[in-house]
């Protein structure tokens, strides 16, 4: 018992040290390791993270962004380094993460990608893309009919980019967040980029999602033992992102899949989900609690069930 107990509260000095409250503003670039920064998306404008990696000759830049942020950050890249911009990684296919890509290759720029975000695009797009241009100026003036999909992709993970700096592991761990979830890992500095596989806050939606699956790719994520995890949204920490966000999905379907068998819908359940998931439970949890019964009582990942996108 007292075993336990001390397991219980080591986690919780944990989490309590591995993430910070979710800032609403983008701001200055925080460096994480020599030669790495972390620049924070401003939640009010609907941008998400990016991380910025310096190669010896070149920069790797994790997730496009909408078009705003990506002319923001490209102007943002001199102050940084010389070098230029050779690779850009889409983290998955949502328009936060990807819709800036046409902009990245224009300015000479490679985007790269796991293979299932091509799969992804070419499931939702250009019906997402369409969406965008009607309720956001920066989609609207590309002019573009559909979101330019990845100029390269990977099938076997993980794919490695090395020099002599430092090495970059581009990481498939599993339908997640979307089918094309991909990880960027720099194994010498023990830092993970995550994109949405796992954000610091309530941040996330669920509509694309595998929920049953989602918990296991983080539990191989969390094998890699981080010392720094980068998040798609929310400010940077440990890995105690990982395990929040990991918590937050397994007691929600837990609770969800408990009261579906007992026959009661979204409307008629009384979710009440553990303190260590406060950070991670969304004002409407009610929208999050529908994608899971959807994905329990019709025996199919989330994601592959027709849906609106959230």
């Amino acid at each position: 018992m007292i075993h336990h107990m001390r397991i219980a509260a080591a986690l919780l000095l944990l989490l309590a040290f591995s993430f910070a409250p979710v800032q609403a503003q983008s701001s200055a670039p925080q460096l994480i390791a020599p030669g790495v920064w972390f620049f924070l998306g401003d939640s009010h404008k609907g941008y998400s993270n990016t991380v910025v990696i310096e190669m010896a000759d070149y920069l790797i830049v994790v997730d496009a962004n909408y078009p705003g942020r990506a002319r923001e950050l490209i102007a943002e890249m001199p102050k940084l380094s010389p070098k230029p911009v050779r690779y850009v990684f889409d983290t998955h296919a949502h328009g936060d993460h990807s819709y800036g890509n046409s902009l990245w290759t224009a300015a000479g720029a490679t985007t790269i990608a796991y293979s299932g975000v091509l799969k992804d695009m070419d499931r939702y797009e250009p019906l997402r893309w369409q969406a965008a241009v009607k309720g956001r100026e920066d989609v609207r003036s590309l002019h573009q009919d559909n979101v330019e999909q990845p100029k390269q992709t990977f099938t076997k993970s993980p794919f490695i980019l090395q020099d002599s700096t430092r090495e970059v592991d581009f990481e498939y761990l599993g339908w997640g967040h979307t089918p094309g979830d991909g990880y960027v890992w720099l194994p010498k500095e023990r830092i993970l980029c995550t994109g949405d596989a796992a954000v610091n806050g309530p941040r996330n939606r669920l509509g694309d999602a595998n929920l049953a699956n989602w918990p296991r790719a983080l539990a191989k994520a969390l094998r890699l033992k981080p010392v720094h995890v980068l998040p798609g949204h929310g400010d940077a920490g440990g890995p105690g992102i990982l395990v929040g966000q990991r918590h937050f999905l397994l007691d929600l379907y837990q609770a969800v899949a408990k009261q579906a068998h007992e026959g009661k819908t979204p409307e008629q359940m009384n979710i009440q989900l553990p303190s260590r998931d406060e950070n991670w439970i969304p004002k409407d949890l009610l929208r999050d609690v529908k994608v899971v019964y959807a994905e329990v009582t019709q025996h199919q990942p989330a994601g592959a069930l027709p849906h609106d996108f959230q």
